[in-house]
């Protein structure tokens, strides 16, 4: 979580692209572990997911996977 004129922001895959100079697709490859994304890029999304602290949202993952972890 970042901090934004004294507020608590939540950080996202757009603000870990940005600090990385990659898109927000590289981004997300890495922090999803595909494999085809060149080892400078892997390693610029690394340190900025590190930087920011990016924890990805349970809730769009799920929404993403089409399923969530209810009973």
């Amino acid at each position: 979580m970042v901090t934004v004129h004294g507020m608590d922001a939540v950080v996202t895959l757009s603000d870990v692209a940005n600090l990385a100079g990659v898109s927000r697709a590289t981004a997300s490859r890495v922090i999803n572990d595909v494999p085809a994304v060149s080892a400078d890029a892997r390693r610029r999304v690394q340190r900025a997911v590190l930087v920011l602290g990016y924890v990805p949202d349970q809730a769009a993952v799920a929404l993403a996977r089409r399923r969530s972890r209810t009973a």
